[in-house]
């Protein structure tokens, strides 16, 4: 058993506990493991240091807010105590979408992501209150990034936008910014590790403590990063604007959350 896990008692009942398995692909500041019962029934065991980067209590809100929604882990149980909080859900059988193996009759890798995201964006967000990742408030961030870390976004500027000012990139960002009427229900970090994948199909959408309404590039942007430059699948951008159901990508857009992404450091 993993000695960095504190398995909590009031959450999950120990005696009837066989194995506790650590995953360790995942946030570096997170311990996630698998639990194994005398029942054969499996959870996931999130922990994690209060202080840390996150909040698992925002991810299990959002579990619980997508619940019966699109399909995600179900909340067992979470738990703050001695600095830590602790989160446990249910099992998803499968893989994470990155290590997803194309078999005959099944559908591209891209396309399957693609179709999720647009099931992602179709939610209502009517009565959604997260909100955290609104296009001014990303913007607010970067202009405070702006004044406090000047130093170290000229930096990052200079290597990712060379010729470029930060007032002119300031001036991109309110330009291209979403409007109202396009905002829709984000996952956050749609990522290729953060889709499960069971028999060709997707099995639940994982990680989202920082879903919330946004424009629909916060998360077409990043899951393309995650093909191109995390997972080296540059071939499934195509099926995934297919299976998004666009004819091709918005380079404006692109480009706005690439400088979101280059200058909140």
């Amino acid at each position: 058993m993993d000695n960095r896990l504190s398995i909590p008692s009031e959450l999950i009942n120990l005696s009837e506990l066989v194995s506790a398995t650590a995953i360790e692909k995942g946030r570096h500041y997170q311990s996630v493991c698998i639990l194994e019962f005398s029942n054969s029934v499996k959870y996931v065991l999130k922990e994690k240091n209060v202080e840390d980067s996150g909040s698992l209590m925002h991810e299990a809100e959002r579990l619980n807010w997508l619940n019966d929604i699109v399909p995600v882990p179900k909340v067992i149980g979470y738990l703050k105590e001695n600095g830590k909080e602790h989160l446990v859900m249910t099992y998803i059988e499968g893989c994470a979408a990155e290590e997803y193996k194309q078999e005959e009759g099944q559908k591209s890798l891209g396309f399957i992501l693609g179709e999720g995201l647009r099931k992602i964006h179709n939610m209502p967000i009517h009565n959604c209150h997260f909100n955290d990742n609104l296009p001014d408030k990303l913007i607010d961030m970067v202009r405070k990034n702006s004044i406090d870390r000047k130093h170290e976004v000229m930096d990052a500027i200079n290597h990712s936008f060379p010729n470029h000012t930060t007032e002119q990139l300031m001036d991109f960002l309110e330009m291209y910014k979403a409007s109202t009427e396009e905002l829709v229900f984000t996952h956050g970090d749609y990522g290729s590790g953060n889709v499960m994948i069971h028999k060709g199909r997707i099995a639940a959408f994982i990680d989202v403590g920082a879903s919330g309404i946004s424009d629909p590039y916060y998360d077409i942007y990043y899951l393309v990063k995650s093909l191109t430059f995390y997972t080296d699948k540059e071939e499934e951008v195509e099926e995934f604007v297919e299976g998004y159901g666009i004819s091709e990508l918005d380079e404006n857009r692109m480009k706005f959350h690439q400088i979101i992404d280059t200058l909140l450091l």
